[in-house]
């Protein structure tokens, strides 16, 4: 449990085995490549940077891109419960890798696919445009007469439109022009009287039926002008008719034929694309696509590397970082397939940004998972993910503290952590919830809360098993000894707050920061029990010899923290000033003001653990009121017990999680905690979001 020692690693090979050797680096996965450019900016003029082109891989990964878009949109791929909760990588191996890379033609199957598309597409259009001349043409499929004879007339014109029904007036005016004019008001589903040499047409329904009424009118051809005038000034809105030779039924029957053929053609694409996507034959199928991409985009790192090396007339440099357990693994590698290269393995010096890779036990490793989302620490620094075991533990089981809800989580981080066996980061959370789950039926029988109190025997009757088993194991009732519960919630604090200070000893004293030990750990050590009695004579008496005692704490410490607080400050009076401010929290490491606000924030121990009883107890109450209901009083009990305790559940664990993370990352980190560092990342196949496994073990 701690931060692994790394080494610095520099490879000089000949121009030629640049390629092979760093495929023999990615394959091994255990050395990260850094940028070497500095070399050839400062004391080697002779080496110049590398350069190489990444066209062919990019090519590869768009027309993968395009392959798994298309099926994507056609073949949505369906989720696993644990895929449903958060994306995962594709787990593959070697073998499996090497055998899609030999057998899937990615040329032929982007051909297929662009083809797909292209048929869809056009198929599409199609459709698109069908459906636009359907929704013009439906609302005239009552005419029942060829429109070539609507067109036909040469001497006269025909128009059909909608009128104003208040304008009808207007047509009986006696003038000229109307005199040539004749006209029919046209109803819906209603064929009127012909007029001679004149087709008609019936006009669409209008939402405004009873204001707005269909006519057809028909004039002379040199009258044209002049009629559609005087129609436009008495509102007439002009339906243009389709010039077909055949009816607008027969056109619709055309029309819904055709749709229906390019309904089928979209669909036997559809088909084809979930065939393509859900084939499992190797070298088919969605997965296999996934792996070529992941293949690809490793290939397209491994060249990125190879550009932060630099290179010479006959030589190549590469440079890096490796752990140091694996550097022999490395040197053995290079010595029998590169026997020309020259390796040198070094301590990185004192001021380079190391990265920092941390080496937990299975067991502690859950842990790994909060310490990585806070911030790694700096690579001096050291691991703080086995100082945090006990402390999580204790705060989760305390804000969720009932025995059945326990075991609820218990089974379900069981569940989760068997399937989630190869995914590290989901398997850490999903063991974090299963020793949540422990520390919660630990605490929930210590409080004697089972599913809040449901062990009443107004609820389950006289000497049921929730209450024997209650009476048993109860040490502290929070409900009925709130301010017992609350004392122990603030003393869990302010112990909390003494192991961060003697952690914070603990870092400077492996940095031989001697004074950083002594002003910022012993001095507050001394300085916060002396401050706790005094405060505490404020609410109770506090025996003359204790206060004495701690009166003589609180000025000793107060003393040499105003005397060492400062001591970066240069000026005598303002070392003394700074003390000072330091030792009420305005600067400094730490703070009165600070001790007594973060010892507070744990009174949210007790209010999440009475929070999940006290939504339990009301459930209880609101399914005991329905109990005594004739015929479904039971049937209502149980009902209202499993949704509202389910309901809890969620709620009281997510709430468990957030504070306990809330009191592990402001109250306890801040004391101590420093982050800053980069994650090591090694070259290798598993960065490209695809975890190769030469077993199925998670190791």
């Amino acid at each position: 449990m701690a931060i692994e020692r790394i080494k610095k690693v520099t490879i000089i090979s000949p121009r030629e085995s640049n390629e092979r050797l760093l495929k023999s680096i990615n394959r091994l996965g255990v050395m990260e490549v850094t940028d070497l450019k500095e070399i050839q900016e400062s004391s080697e003029p002779s080496l110049r940077s590398c350069d190489t082109s990444t066209e062919e891989i990019d090519e590869r990964l768009q027309q993968i891109d395009f392959i798994l878009n298309l099926m994507n949109l056609f073949s949505p791929e369906k989720l696993g419960f644990v895929e449903g909760l958060t994306p995962v990588p594709l787990v593959t191996s070697p073998r499996e890798v090497q055998s899609v890379v030999d057998k899937l033609d990615i040329e032929q199957t982007f051909r297929d696919a662009g083809e797909l598309d292209d048929s869809y597409r056009s198929a599409e259009r199609v459709v698109g445009e069908i459906e636009s001349d359907l929704k013009e043409l439906e609302p005239l499929s009552d005419l029942p007469f060829n429109m070539a004879d609507f067109h036909s007339p040469v001497k006269t014109r025909l128009v059909l439109g909608y009128l104003p029904r208040k304008n009808l007036v207007f047509l009986s005016e006696s003038t000229e022009l109307w005199s040539r004019v004749a006209w029919e008001e046209i109803r819906p589903g209603m064929i009127p009287e012909p007029i001679p040499s004149i087709s008609r047409e019936l006009a669409p329904s209008s939402k405004m039926g009873e204001e707005r009424v269909r006519m057809v009118f028909a004039f002379l051809s040199e009258d044209s002008s002049d009629v559609r005038k005087e129609l436009a000034s008495i509102g007439f809105d002009e339906i243009h008719l389709p010039n077909l030779p055949l009816k607008i039924s027969e056109r619709i029957d055309e029309l819904r034929s055709d749709l229906a053929e390019y309904g089928k053609k979209l669909g036997e694409v559809i088909e084809k694309v979930k065939s393509l996507a859900q084939s499992r034959r190797v070298g088919e199928g969605r997965r296999s696509l996934l792996i070529l991409r992941a293949y690809w985009q490793n290939a397209r790192e491994t060249y990125f590397a190879s550009t932060k090396g630099v290179e010479g007339k006959w030589v190549h440099v590469i440079g890096g970082y490796i752990c140091e357990k694996d550097a022999e693994r490395l040197l053995a590698t290079l010595k029998e397939e590169f026997p020309e290269s020259e390796v040198t393995v070094q301590d990185p010096s004192p001021d380079e940004n190391v990265p920092v890779s941390i080496s937990v036990p299975y067991l502690f490793r859950p842990m790994q998972l909060l310490v990585e989302m806070f911030g790694l620490p700096p690579y001096k620094s050291f691991d703080v993910t086995p100082f945090i075991q006990v402390n999580f533990y204790v705060f989760f089981g305390i804000c969720f503290s009932d025995v059945p809800y326990g075991m609820m989580l218990v089974s379900l981080g069981a569940y989760l952590a068997a399937k989630t066996r190869v995914y590290q980061g989901l398997n850490s959370f999903a063991r974090i919830l299963l020793y949540g789950g422990i520390s919660s039926i630990l605490f929930g029988a210590l409080t004697g809360s089972w599913f809040g109190d449901l062990y009443k025997p107004e609820y389950l009757g006289e000497g049921n098993l929730l209450l024997w088993l209650q009476e048993k194991f109860v040490v502290i009732d929070p409900m009925a000894k709130t301010m017992l519960a609350l004392v122990f919630a603030l003393g869990i604090g302010m112990l909390n707050q003494f192991y961060g200070i003697c952690l914070k000893m603990y870092g400077a004293m492996r940095n031989r920061d001697w004074m950083g030990a002594f002003s910022d750990g012993v001095c507050w050590l001394i300085t916060l029990p002396g401050f706790i009695i005094i405060a505490s004579n404020l609410l109770v008496n506090v025996p003359r010899r204790l206060f004495s005692v701690g009166l003589i704490l609180f000025t000793v410490g107060a003393i040499c923290l105003i005397l060492t607080q400062g001591r970066d400050i240069k000026n005598p009076f303002g070392r003394i000033a700074g003390g000072l401010v330091s030792l009420y929290g305005i600067m400094g490491s730490y703070g009165l003001s600070a001790f007594i606000g973060d010892t507070l924030s744990y009174c949210r121990l007790l209010a999440l653990g009475l929070t999940t009883s006290i939504v339990a107890m009301s459930f209880n109450l609101i399914g005991g009121m329905v109990k005594g209901v004739p015929y479904v009083g039971m049937v209502l009990f149980i009902l209202i017990l499993l949704i509202g305790h389910v309901f809890n559940f969620g709620i009281s664990v997510l709430g468990a999680f957030v504070h306990s993370m809330r009191l592990i990352f402001v109250e306890f980190f801040g004391r101590f905690y420093e982050t800053g560092s980069r994650p090591f990342q090694p070259l290798g196949f598993d960065s490209s979001g695809c975890i190769m496994r030469t077993s199925g073990r998670n190791e």
